[in-house]
């Protein structure tokens, strides 16, 4: 049983967000629609309106074979839900992480006006990070520099979230001494002598926020439904 008082829970909280919201619900979309805020409306004839930050990121995702299912969901789906999306670059910025937010509206006869979506970089903490006292980040899928090859990326990778060797290779599926290889030419072109060397100079060249782009999933995935 529970025992958190319902203004201590997390869905009192989402009721809460969601209670102020639908109290204007026309004057809010309207200011989202007008802010800075990546946002948009899909009403309830299929016509999408966006402002412009959400229009430059629908642009990055518009030939995603992912879009056609996420249009289909939305005009199904009548509760809300969120996806986190890799986006791919553009001529001005390198490929970010981001969670867009779904939530459909609803008139006082309940029936069923469209849906509201807006948009956020994904910013990532890890419980040491936190205890740590560093702040959220954003990720990135392009490669901060061209020392590496792919592999070398991808045991660093593990390697800057103290994976063992045996570990790295199981994930990678090569043979534990391919992996030692490969950590020992990350030794030499860094200049580094050690495991704790190496994550602590990664750090500081923003290894530790850097995802090699075919280690994730699909463009779009599902995150945990039900939370804007």
């Amino acid at each position: 049983m529970d025992n958190r008082t319902k203004y201590e829970h997390p869905d009192f909280f989402l009721f809460l967000n969601l209670y102020f919201f639908f109290r204007d619900c026309e004057t809010r979309v309207k200011f989202f629609l007008s802010s800075g805020v990546p946002s948009g409306l899909v009403d309830n004839e299929g016509k999408v309106d966006t402002n412009v930050k959400m229009t430059d990121l629908l642009y990055l995702l518009i030939h995603l074979p992912e879009m056609g299912t996420l249009i289909e969901r939305i005009h199904s789906e009548k509760s809300p839900f969120s996806l986190i999306c890799n986006l791919p670059a553009d001529f001005r910025e390198s490929p970010t992480v981001w969670q867009f937010h779904f939530l459909p509206l609803f008139d006082n006869e309940k029936s069923y006006m469209g849906t509201f979506f807006h948009a956020h970089e994904f910013l990532f903490l890890s419980p040491l990070d936190y205890v740590d006292g560093i702040q959220p980040y954003a990720v990135t899928t392009e490669k901060p520099n061209k020392l590496f090859t792919d592999k070398e990326w991808k045991v660093l990778f593990f390697t800057m979230h103290r994976f063992s060797s045996k570990e790295i290779a199981r994930r990678l599926n090569i043979a534990t001494s391919t992996t030692e290889h490969h950590i020992k030419s990350l030794y030499e072109k860094l200049n580094v002598h050690s495991a704790f060397e190496l994550r602590t100079f990664g750090k500081s060249q923003g290894f530790d926020r850097y995802i090699p782009v075919n280690m994730l999933p699909r463009s779009c995935v599902n995150s945990v439904g039900g939370a804007v």
